[in-house]
């Protein structure tokens, strides 16, 4: 039986959140994840390359991801206590991912980037997905790096990708179930997100993504504080 999840100042206490970790194992899981959360306009492209069927994909949301009485969470600890928390959101008829950066403890969750549905990202850059992913302190949650980058991707969006970043996301693609055409699948994923430019100022990366949460002037931007936060946390496994 899968274990529960707490995460304090989220809004959504009272629903069943689960530990998501057991799901990476399923054969059906980071095709159907990916699909759904990078939306290639062509959906054979990704299940090709896993070796399943985009119906079974379909199915497997349905049952198993999307379930209004269980929501996956997969929680990504990092070295100063902090954690990513990637949330399946599974009200009915409303669904979508929330990736949040909460403090020790699951505590006062923020949003970096909503995914599916409420367009909210990136949240974010190509510097802090790598050294999040590499992270290989974590006490719990998912621990593997390319499972860690994979998850995480759907959040990505930057425009200045070094020239390998298509190998390095091919490779954990690889890692986790892809036989066929990955360095294609990798570059067709990093296609499909957004491309915004990042910069520092005052000691806080932020995005000029139109929609992006650490986009200060931004409709969706988070405040200074928890801009420096994010910035902060993540920067310091670097």
């Amino acid at each position: 039986m899968m274990l529960g999840v707490k995460i304090a100042g989220y809004g959504y206490e009272q629903h069943p959140l689960i530990d998501g970790a057991a799901f990476l194992s399923d054969p059906l899981f980071w095709p159907t994840y990916l699909s759904s959360m990078l939306m290639p306009q062509d959906d054979s492209f990704v299940t090709e390359a896993f070796g399943v069927e985009v119906e079974d994909c379909y199915e497997y949301s349905d049952r198993r991801l999307r379930d209004p009485d269980a929501w996956p969470v997969f929680q990504l600890g990092l070295r100063d206590g902090h954690e990513v928390n990637v949330v399946f959101f599974n009200l009915p008829r409303e669904y979508f991912c929330d990736f949040l950066l909460c403090r020790p403890g699951g505590e006062y969750a923020l949003r970096l980037a909503t995914v599916g549905g409420h367009e909210m990202r990136p949240g974010l850059s190509w510097p802090e997905l790598g050294t999040t992913a590499d992270f290989s302190g974590a006490p719990y949650g998912v621990v593997e790096p390319n499972a860690r980058l994979l998850l995480l991707l759907p959040a990505l969006g930057d425009r200045d990708l070094p020239p390998e970043a298509t190998a390095r996301v091919a490779a954990a693609l690889t890692s986790c179930g892809a036989g066929t055409r990955v360095d294609d699948l990798a570059a067709y994923l990093l296609e499909n997100l957004p491309r915004p430019t990042w910069r520092h100022v005052d000691g806080v990366r932020v995005s000029d993504g139109r929609y992006s949460m650490r986009n200060p002037d931004g409709p969706a931007g988070l405040a200074p504080a928890d801009l420096l936060e994010i910035s902060t946390a993540l920067a310091e496994i670097s």
